[in-house]
């Protein structure tokens, strides 16, 4: 398509021949047919599926108009009336008139997002204190200040007919009401970084508001009405900081649903995909369609994919689009994996907007309290972000994207999400910390639990990854000691008993939540034995009792799959992140110990205990199957495991190696980012390096 030269002024009103009459765009003109001058496709152009041919002739240039100027919030709703299906009163279907709809062009970028204290604008700020007391302050605006994203308006691309295209392809993904609420309710996630009570809500809002345009064939017409009202919607920056839950939630719904919220919907769609069978049982069939479960997850993957791409295209900078990026990241890692770039790709993105943003800081605020939904959803938002990033980069070996030296983000309240939305619920009594005194687990409580424990995983990976150059002392027992003291002041309703697998009080959520908490736990404790131990032997007899019971509960996500049901799925990660390194440290144990004639590296542990988890998670291994994304490494992971138990099980007869020769023999020689640590273990699970002939 030619584009218009920088002196041609792209119209947001119809052109207009000498004679004072609407121009007709090109196709209807060269066609001889009547056209009905809508903006920025006419409604011929849109029946014949031929929204990018509809451009007008000005000045010798094939140009496509702009949306025409100035909508209000009521004429949008009025917009939304038009549309609702009603007894004809006329010859003529209702349709959206172009005057309602805004203007999507905007001034110059003015929006440079979060300043920090070494911008150049904190030196400036210094020296107009120092003006305002010498000469009194200057009531006009200095300038210096960093925008805030949600009040300033960014730069936008108007769409042109190729946007249209993108939009009606991701309008007529969205599932019917029914398959959508259906896959909404089989989304089972205790552990939500933004507000699922809000979620529910926004889904229905989809409906209750914007039901009849996608009721039916959804055809071009009604498509274009909607895409339409979106790019409106999306195109002004949201207002997002309300003391009012109800306010705060208008803002981005019903009349004023943006591409921010139906991307989100998209990941929710794909996540309750991921809970089917591969085929569907015959009650999800109906749902299926004509895909199986991961072709459905991929229809889902990409709808959010391309709502991403619109709201790139709108600058929607705000809080949601955080949300939106986290979650469809967590989407590409169900399709490609948790190590693949995709995923890193997306996460980066999620970061680099979260920063933007500022939500890595306290960011106080006067008019708003701290109790608001708007205030905790961004540090719920961000707490989860930074859980992830510590999740991705223990899993990986690769450099975290945060720190928690540079976050000073507080810990979001551990209230309900009903207290958050309705200010006429009581609000639960909290203590000191924050934490709720009524024993409940909402799903708040485990994100405050993660967060703290990802501050300590930080300073661990700082330690863990650092150049080789790099030399500084570490008070390990005081690390140790920090990470117990956090773990021991967690509320009881996240601490995990044996007990908890027969106990019927104990639903799924709060079960997989105290198994989660306890593996994070345990894996700061991991690291920190790792680092700070000094004997001859490769561990510490510590080390083993943690790798023991990680790959204990880590197995018990498979092995009592009964009792969670719901949130069974995308195990690997808790594969790779806690059983992989445990499992080395198992084989380890049992290569050094080949005829039992050796002592145990603690009494607590014998050889059949270690025997008894790695034949079970061998079991696990298999049952993922070769399908899962990770599926290559659980494979290499479990090819080793093998040889160890055969190893174990029927020694060959060895020549007489010493415990010297041993540690010698056994590789530990380290990568060059991850100086004093043995991280090749967890990283590359190459742990059979001994002489030849020993096994």
């Amino acid at each position: 398509m030619n584009s218009a030269s920088p002196s041609l002024a792209i119209p947001s009103e119809i052109p207009r021949r000498r004679n004072g009459r609407p121009q007709a765009c090109e196709p209807c003109r060269r066609r001889k047919v009547a056209c009905d001058h809508r903006l920025p496709i006419c409604s011929r152009c849109i029946r014949k599926s031929t929204p990018q041919s509809c451009r007008y002739l000005i000045q010798g240039q094939l140009v496509t108009p702009a949306l025409p100027p100035d909508v209000t919030r009521s004429q949008s709703a009025e917009m939304l009336d038009e549309r609702q299906p009603r007894e004809p009163t006329g010859p003529n279907p209702t349709t959206v008139s172009p005057s309602t709809l805004e203007d999507l062009s905007s001034p110059p970028d003015e929006n440079v997002g979060y300043l920090g204290a070494s911008s150049f604008p904190e030196f400036f700020r210094e020296t107009q204190r120092h003006l305002d007391y010498v000469a009194g302050p200057n009531p006009t605006h200095d300038g210096l200040a960093g925008k805030n994203g949600n009040n300033v308006t960014s730069t936008k691309m108007a769409p042109d007919a190729a946007a249209f295209e993108l939009a009606f392809t991701v309008l007529r993904t969205i599932p019917t009401k029914e398959a959508a609420q259906f896959l909404l309710r089989r989304n089972v996630n205790p552990n939500d970084a933004w507000c699922r009570l809000a979620l529910d809500r926004l889904h229905a809002s989809l409906w209750t508001a914007l039901g009849h345009f996608l009721d039916g064939e959804r055809s071009n017409e009604a498509m274009s009405q909607l895409a339409l009202l979106l790019f409106q919607n999306s195109s002004k920056p949201l207002k997002e900081d309300f003391p009012d839950p109800d306010q705060w939630f208008d803002a981005f719904s019903g009349a004023n649903f943006r591409w921010e919220g139906l991307g989100i919907l998209f990941t929710f769609w794909c996540f309750g995909s991921a809970s089917l069978i591969e085929n569907g049982t015959v009650e999800q069939r109906k749902w299926l369609g004509h895909h199986n479960r991961k072709n459905l997850m991929l229809v889902y993957k990409n709808g959010a994919s391309r709502s991403v791409d619109l709201c790139r295209l709108m600058s929607c900078n705000n809080t949601m689009m955080v949300y939106l990026l986290h979650m469809h990241g967590l989407t590409e890692s169900l399709i490609t994996g948790d190590t693949g770039a995709g995923f890193w790709r997306q996460h980066a993105e999620a970061v680099a907007l979260a920063t933007f943003l500022g939500l890595h800081t306290a960011q106080p605020n006067s008019s708003v309290p701290e109790e608001s939904v708007s205030v905790q959803v961004k540090r719920r938002l961000f707490c989860s972000v930074f859980n992830i990033d510590m999740v991705v980069s223990t899993l990986t070996g690769r450099p975290p994207l945060v720190s928690s030296k540079l976050c000073s983000t507080p810990l979001p309240l551990d209230v309900s999400d009903e207290s958050l939305l309705n200010l006429k619920v009581r609000p639960h009594r909290l203590d000191k910390d924050g934490w709720n005194m009524e024993g409940k687990n909402h799903p708040v409580t485990f994100l405050r639990a993660a967060y703290i424990i990802a501050g300590i995983r930080s300073e661990i990976l700082e330690i863990v990854l650092q150049a080789p150059h790099v030399r500084i002392q570490h008070d390990f027992d005081a690390l140790r000691k920090r990470e117990m003291d956090v773990f021991a002041r967690f509320p009881t309703g996240l601490q995990f008993n044996n007990d908890d697998f027969s106990n019927p009080s104990v639903d799924a959520p709060t079960l997989y939540i105290r198994l989660l908490t306890r593996l994070e736990h345990l894996s700061n404790l991991f690291f920190i034995e790792r680092l700070s131990y000094t004997g001859s032997n490769l561990y510490s007899s510590q080390m083993l009792e943690i790798s023991l019971e990680m790959i204990s509960l880590t197995l018990s996500f498979w092995t009592q799959q009964n009792r969670l049901e719901g949130l069974q799925g995308d195990y690997e990660w808790l594969v790779m992140l806690h059983a992989a390194p445990a499992a080395g440290i198992l084989c380890m144990e049992l290569l050094r110990q080949p005829s039992g004639t050796r002592p145990p590296t603690t009494p607590k542990i014998t050889k059949p205990m270690i025997i008894k988890q790695l034949s079970l998670l061998m079991g696990f291994l298999e049952w993922i199957g070769p399908g899962a994304p990770g599926a290559h490494l659980c494979n290499s992971i479990k090819t080793v495991v093998e040889r160890v138990m055969e190893q174990a099980l029927n020694p060959a007869i060895p020549r007489p190696v010493t415990q010297q020769e041993f540690d010698m023999t056994w590789d530990t020689s380290l990568l060059e980012d991850m100086n004093d640590f043995n991280f090749g273990l967890l990283a590359t699970f190459d742990w059979l390096r001994l002489p030849p002939n020993t096994i």
